[in-house]
């Protein structure tokens, strides 16, 4: 029996990277990345399709280099679930511009990176199954929230745009928000972990005519843009459904 299929995971240590991990372990050897080795090394023990690697994720001469190496090892890596992230929470006024640069690098140019990374080979087999994992954050934009939102703004952008680059080929590039789920980011959310799981099965099990460039939350697709039929944008027509205003 041939080994199955590598699965690239982000933030594997804990919350929904390790509950995912240990979900489709098995179904695909899972590559688990996270700053905390030592923890997925014990956690991981017993999970012989559970490979876990030290990274760093706001460090990107380690991305590139860690990269190198899993793909070295592993060959093309086509499934792959960018869950890692950071929430430095502080008001815009009180914002420490450390915690935005670290947000938007672990949570928006990680996942680019990565992907810049093992799009090629996706390209190459014609085939890649990705999972960006967003937030409603940048859809509500809760108070106190300002640098975590902007940056799976920034991811949102960067999966649209990556799907429309890749529409030519069965390579799906979705966003998942897992939901208010209970992690050491959010310890007092109401869902376990596992209620992404049937979620992120339908996104990788995606078939070719399946959808690419969308956001999926608890099993219901969520719009990301208005309804632009008939807005011209290089024409400056604005259409039917965006509402005038009066500007006399």
């Amino acid at each position: 029996m041939s080994d199955p299929d590598p699965l690239l995971i982000t933030g594997a240590s804990s919350g929904i990277g390790r509950s995912l991990a240990k979900r489709f372990a098995g179904e695909y050897h899972v590559i688990g990345v996270a700053r905390r080795i030592e923890r997925m090394t014990d956690e991981y023990a017993d999970e012989p399709w559970v490979t876990p690697y030290e990274l760093d994720l706001s460090d990107a001469a380690a991305v590139s280099e860690t990269l190198a190496e899993l793909q070295a090892e592993f060959g093309t890596i086509s499934h792959l679930i960018n869950n890692a992230g950071v929430n430095r929470g502080d008001t815009l006024l009180d914002a420490d511009e450390r915690d935005l640069r670290l947000s938007m690098e672990v949570n928006a140019f990680a996942p680019v990176q990565i992907l810049q990374a093992l799009l090629p080979g996706m390209r190459e087999r014609d085939f890649g199954r990705v999972i960006n994992v967003t937030s409603g954050a940048p859809l509500n934009c809760p108070p106190g929230a300002g640098a975590y939102s902007a940056s799976k703004a920034a991811l949102n952008t960067y999966t649209r745009t990556a799907a429309a680059e890749n529409d030519d080929r069965d390579i799906k590039i979705n966003l998942m928000s897992p939901g208010p789920c209970r992690t050491e980011m959010a310890p007092d959310a109401p869902l376990p972990p596992s209620a992404c799981h049937s979620t992120a099965e339908y996104l990788l099990d995606l078939d070719a005519e399946g959808p690419t460039g969308e956001f999926f939350w608890l099993e219901h697709r969520v719009p990301l843009t208005p309804d632009l039929s008939g807005t011209e944008w290089e024409a400056g027509e604005p259409g039917p459904n965006l509402e005038p205003i009066d500007a006399q």
